[in-house]
């Protein structure tokens, strides 16, 4: 038998294994290597960079503080004693404060009286401790004391000529230190160049953990009012600036206009991811949560925007739980198509009914993150549920089955039904012996109940519309 070439030279080669080499030369251990390393060097790098931002003794302002208070009670002559190095921990403590002894930076005749001792010795490696106090406090109460920090850091990158490369970024930088309108131009500036609104403070040469002090507030409103015609394409990344800048002002900022851009035609595809947003970032605008309480630094439009969105938020809640309710409760399209025509009026809302209901809404993801105690109170007894529904001086209630007659009460009746109390069945939210709301022969009551059926020439749903127009005071 005849040898091959191959076998006499024993020569074993695999065509297929060599393209496999060559589509793959490096192999997948040395890339993880190499990767584990590059990581490891910019770990490195950043802990470095950011050294240069902080202070390395920070144990010693405590020290510094309360030596700095004595002289500034006894003689501010001393000031003149301080080393450089306590200087430059000053530069770092002017916020910093203890039981009976304000900050620095809350008083400001001792505020000028500290900056005045940096500047008669001043070294450049004060800036980045003033810087830090300067955007951490962007929004603080104490406007005077703000702006005497942007005079002299504004003044000192100025006229800087040193080689600090840190320093040297800054001064480029100088016009997004501007205390009028410094944020608003780097919000513009990110979208202009097409930056990620993540990587703001890393676009002026600041470390990344510094996105969270409230300079950053009104960047990223300035980012989102650039870009909000795009708000589809970039609000998951607003999500995640959000949740990195970690301010409840920033929060409420947002939030409102986000609910505002959201509750219109053109942006209503987005309503569930801000309904989301709201809730992870504010909280449930149904519970009493300071969250929704207006921020002192809010503008008072941005405060009536925010109160405004509360209740479009509500609305948003309130017509998916009447959709939810007359679609798995009654499956009873025209009342809920009726009802759904109210909800902008509804105020407040609570479903009450056995507890096999609460986990069947629990299932429905259109309502589950919204089914809690304010909205749904379990029965003891009986299968039927009821919609209670607060619209201005009434509540209103409809009943699962169709044999229940609608109900309205007046708040004022000491007999109307209340949202925050418990009933063992919904039996105890009728009263039989109340009057029908409308009679065939023309009588109209206030109060009482009402069925879903035509009278003469007019339906149920005309019958309910004038009833509500007439006492309630709504048109439907």
């Amino acid at each position: 038998m005849t040898k091959t070439a191959y076998e006499i030279l024993d020569f074993n080669f695999s065509f297929a294994h060599l393209q496999h080499t060559t589509a793959n030369p490096i192999p997948s251990h040395l890339v993880k290597s190499i990767d584990s390393r590059l990581n490891r060097i910019k770990n490195i790098s950043e802990k470095i960079g950011i050294s240069q931002y902080t202070l390395s003794n920070g144990n010693l302002i405590p020290q510094v503080f309360s030596k700095t208070k004595n002289i500034l009670k006894t003689d501010i002559s001393l000031l003149d004693g301080l080393e450089s190095r306590e200087l430059r921990t000053l530069a770092y403590s002017l916020t910093y404060s203890e039981p009976n002894n304000p900050s620095i930076f809350s008083l400001l005749n001792e505020l000028e009286l500290i900056l005045l001792a940096l500047k008669l010795r001043w070294k450049n490696s004060f800036l980045l401790g003033l810087i830090d106090c300067y955007l951490k406090n962007w929004e603080s109460k104490h406007k005077a004391s703000v702006e005497k920090l942007a005079d002299i850091i504004y003044d000192k990158l100025k006229h800087f000529e040193g080689e600090r490369t840190v320093l040297k970024s800054l001064k480029t930088n100088i016009k997004y230190f501007d205390y009028k309108k410094g944020n608003l131009e780097l919000g513009y500036a990110l979208v202009l160049n097409d930056v990620s609104i993540k990587k703001a403070a890393e676009y002026i040469s600041l470390p990344n953990n510094w996105f969270s002090y409230s300079y950053f507030s009104l960047v990223i409103v300035a980012y989102y009012e650039k870009r909000k015609k795009d708000i589809p394409q970039f609000i998951d990344e607003v999500e995640i600036a959000l949740k990195a800048h970690n301010n409840f002002v920033t929060n409420q900022r947002i939030v409102s206009r986000l609910i505002l851009q959201a509750n219109t035609n053109e942006y209503a595809g987005i309503q569930e991811k801000v309904k989301s947003i709201a809730f992870n970032f504010i909280g449930d605008p149904e519970k009493a949560s300071v969250k929704w309480n207006p921020y002192d630094e809010l503008s008072e439009k941005e405060k009536k925007d925010l109160e405004n969105s509360k209740a479009i938020l509500n609305q948003w809640i309130i017509r998916r739980f009447i959709s939810v309710f007359f679609e798995k409760c009654i499956n009873d399209y025209d009342r809920k198509m009726f009802w759904l025509k109210v909800a902008p009026k509804i105020t407040s809302f609570k479903i009450i009914g056995p507890r096999y209901i609460k986990d069947s809404l629990m299932r429905d993801e259109r309502i589950s993150e919204f089914v809690n105690d304010s909205r749904f109170s379990s029965t003891q007894y009986g299968h039927v549920s009821a919609l209670l529904m607060v619209v201005k001086d009434y509540i209103l209630i409809e009943f699962s089955e169709s044999g229940h007659a609608f109900y309205a009460y007046k708040l004022s009746n000491a007999n109307a039904p209340q949202l925050n109390i418990r009933y063992s069945t919904v039996n105890e939210l009728r009263d039989g012996e109340m009057p029908m709301l409308i009679y065939a022969d023309g009588r109209e009551y206030s109060e009482g109940r009402l069925t879903h059926r035509d009278i003469g020439y007019r339906t149920w749903q005309r019958i309910f519309a004038d009833w509500l127009r007439d006492n309630v005071g709504i048109n439907v």
